[in-house]
């Protein structure tokens, strides 16, 4: 009961990390100082990671283990986490000689005797193992404590998880998956802060979207907004940022050292220009055409409405 009381008490802030990794060092540091646990490592695989079907099982926060992260992580390239089964755990403590021959020889190099594994469970599903390695032999006791503490590590897990759901669903478009207009503003003001290059904002929307929307349907009118946002996202990658504000209006931010708000125009129609559909773009430099992003949104609306205009007279 002493050994619980003291495990509470050393994890109050725990709740309140924003990353696994964190969580994780914070555990290893309690299990180590407090509770003499001499090797240990935590195998994990992220549950939510965007825009990844399959994140990798990784290893993180190894000590007393003569090896790093990176080289633990190879040896579970093939899944297996500790006895050679995919996402088996021991939940108790096995003699290292018991292990599969490659951690075998991990364990023995560190001079550990003994090993235990115990699960940390996410929404249901197992999402990794607390791999601990002890030098003497272990009490009944301290393999219900380890329990104990995995469990506390999953419950804890699983907040900063659905967090990091619900800050995804407050910054992204529902339907297209790039960021909305409150997500758009906070990346602006990250990118903003980069001294390097200058930022030119742009408005794009749909040629005649009402029309696909009527004569195609709203489900074909969705797939298509689907794809300015894909296309979007990939073309820009790291170099800006994309958002979907709502119907067919995007914004885009790009950080360039060398190009005028002609040469991105021209650049974001030729994405565009395979398309079985066609959209109008207008572009505004941060600091020339406005002070902030909401004066530049309104130059290059503009801008976008000049364009589309000119188009409609030459059809």
């Amino acid at each position: 009961m002493h050994s619980l009381k003291t495990l509470i008490e050393q994890s109050r802030d725990w709740a309140s990390l924003e990353r696994g990794r964190d969580l994780f060092s914070k555990v290893a540091d309690v299990l180590q100082h407090t509770f003499g646990i001499e090797s240990g490592m935590f195998v994990y695989r992220k549950p939510f990671v965007h825009g990844v079907m399959n994140a990798p099982v990784r290893v993180y926060e190894p000590w007393g283990i003569g090896y790093s992260e990176t080289e633990l992580t190879r040896f579970i390239d093939d899944g297996a986490w500790f006895s050679g089964e995919d996402y088996f755990v021991s939940e108790s403590w096995l003699p290292a000689e018991e292990a599969p021959p490659v951690w075998k020889q991990v364990w023995l190099d560190a001079g550990v005797q003994y090993v235990g594994a115990w699960k940390l469970v996410v929404k249901g599903s197992c999402v990794g193992a607390m791999v601990l390695g002890r030098r003497t032999v272990p009490d009944e006791m301290d393999a219900d404590m380890m329990a104990a503490c995995a469990i506390h590590v999953s419950l804890v897990l699983e907040m900063l998880v659905t967090r990091r759901i619900a800050e995804h669903a407050s910054c992204h478009d529902p339907l297209t998956d790039i960021l909305n207009r409150r997500g758009f503003e906070q990346e602006f003001g990250r990118m903003q802060r980069q001294d390097e290059g200058s930022l030119i904002l742009g408005m794009l929307d749909l040629n005649e979207f009402k029309g696909i929307n009527d004569n195609l349907g709203h489900l074909e009118g969705d797939s298509i907004l689907m794809d300015v946002a894909q296309t979007l996202r990939k073309n820009i990658g790291k170099q800006g940022i994309a958002a979907r504000f709502g119907g067919d209006e995007f914004v885009f931010l790009v950080k360039t050292e060398s190009e005028n708000i002609e040469a991105i125009t021209k650049r974001v129609m030729d994405w565009f220009s395979d398309k079985e559909y066609s959209v109008s773009v207008g572009c505004a430099t941060l600091g020339q055409d406005g002070v902030d992003w909401i004066s530049c949104l309104g130059v290059a609306d503009q801008r976008l409405y000049e364009r589309k205009s000119r188009r409609v007279v030459l059809e």
